[in-house]
């Protein structure tokens, strides 16, 4: 080959990748004069603090606000872990569909095959419930969270210093009506994912963590991540903050902030098992969503398959838009576009997770607040001006 050939062919490739980092870097810039004001205006009296973490085709934002200790007036930090509440039902779900691939399990057998009558027989309709019912919200079992005067929460604030598991929540919500017979609705419920940690269990002889572990938060490299409650908090779990501004009959006093981290820390339960950094969590979803060599074809069909979605009520971020559950994952579409996210909350602690497959754009986010109306309406308000900078719906 003509040297002068070679030496243009090479200046062309050169001129080429420099034009690619002016563009990177270009978007770079864009992404921190667009996010990071918002991210500073999001932190208020209601929200101590805050972390944004964006990843596209296009370029990379990670920042914070605020602060992550009240007393001590530390900074917020973009590394710190939190416990993601729902966020993490999208794990369970996962482990769930693996072991199904495994002939472990089978989405689709009633749940009699996993569990003893007794049980069985304080559930109603349990004769008519599958795995595949429990995790897309169509079984029709009562939320836990429903019974009584924040009985649980009572009990669970009772028990801060001992872990609880599955069959902790699941109490409440034994010999409880059910909203429906399965598949004659959809009713989101905490309950079916604390049912399935049961049938886990039963299936593993273990607690779900383990397994967890060895087959998804190691593979796919979430080194930041555990299973709250049975496995050591490395890193350390952040502080998260409550405030008690509505309920005077609430067991936790008015009007003062209270770091929830240890009682929610010992909650191992599998309808929120997971601690995990913001890109731990953009990870994962985007591994559910996209082609990798951890999950599979066929367990990505289960999850979120067309034809296994289910009709959706719950926080959807458009109101106009097509609102599907597969298994731990919500689905939505307007306009042709098409994205998948799920949140969670917990007492003092709040996250976003979305995955937009049109230009490989995954959206995190934490606050250190949670269950207050005043924190989630403005954490949710900020998540849908970050969704809708890159989908431009609105």
């Amino acid at each position: 080959m003509n040297k002068g050939i070679i030496i243009i062919a090479w200046l062309v490739l050169l001129t080429s990748c420099q034009l690619i980092a002016r563009t990177h870097t270009s978007t770079q810039q864009n992404y921190q004069a667009t996010y990071q004001p918002l991210l500073d205006k999001l932190v208020s009296e209601h929200i101590p603090g805050a972390v944004l973490y964006i990843e596209s085709e296009q370029g990379l934002f990670l920042g914070s606000a605020g602060y992550k200790d009240l007393q001590q007036k530390q900074p917020m930090t973009t590394d710190i872990v939190i416990p993601n509440g729902s966020a993490g039902k999208k794990l369970t779900a996962l482990l769930v569909a693996m072991l199904a691939q495994q002939r472990l399990l089978d989405l689709d057998a009633p749940i009699s095959r996993y569990l003893d009558k007794k049980l069985l027989g304080q559930i109603h309709h349990s004769e008519n419930m599958t795995l595949r019912q429990l995790l897309n919200h169509t079984s029709g079992i009562v939320e836990y969270n429903d019974v009584g005067d924040y009985a649980f929460f009572k009990a669970q604030y009772a028990k801060q210093n001992e872990v609880t598991t599955d069959e902790f929540p699941l109490s409440f919500a034994l010999n409880q009506d059910a909203e429906f017979k399965p598949t004659e609705g959809f009713s989101y419920s905490n309950t079916g994912y604390a049912l399935t940690g049961v049938i886990l269990e039963n299936v593993l002889k273990a607690h779900p963590a383990s397994a967890i572990r060895s087959q998804i938060l190691q593979p796919l490299g979430m080194t930041s991540s555990y299973s709250k409650g049975v496995e050591d908090h490395q890193p350390a779990l952040a502080s998260g903050f409550f405030i008690n501004d509505e309920e005077p009959d609430f067991p936790i006093p008015m009007n003062t902030w209270v770091d929830m981290k240890q009682i929610i820390g010992t909650t191992a339960t599998s309808d929120a098992p997971l601690a995990s950094s913001v890109i731990d969590m953009a990870n994962l979803l985007r591994a559910i969503v996209r082609n990798n060599k951890v999950i599979s074809d066929w367990v990505r069909n289960q999850m979120i398959g067309e034809q296994y979605l289910v009709a959706s009520s719950g926080p959807r971020f458009y109101s106009a838009s097509k609102f599907r559950y597969g298994l731990g994952v919500w689905v939505e579409e307007i306009a042709g576009k098409k994205f998948y996210h799920h949140g969670g909350t917990e007492f003092g602690y709040y996250t976003q997770n979305i995955y937009i497959p049109d230009g490989d754009v995954s959206i995190t986010a934490f606050v250190n607040c949670g269950v207050n109306s005043r924190c989630e309406s403005a954490f949710q308000d900020f998540t849908f001006a970050v969704v809708d900078s890159f989908l431009q719906i609105r």
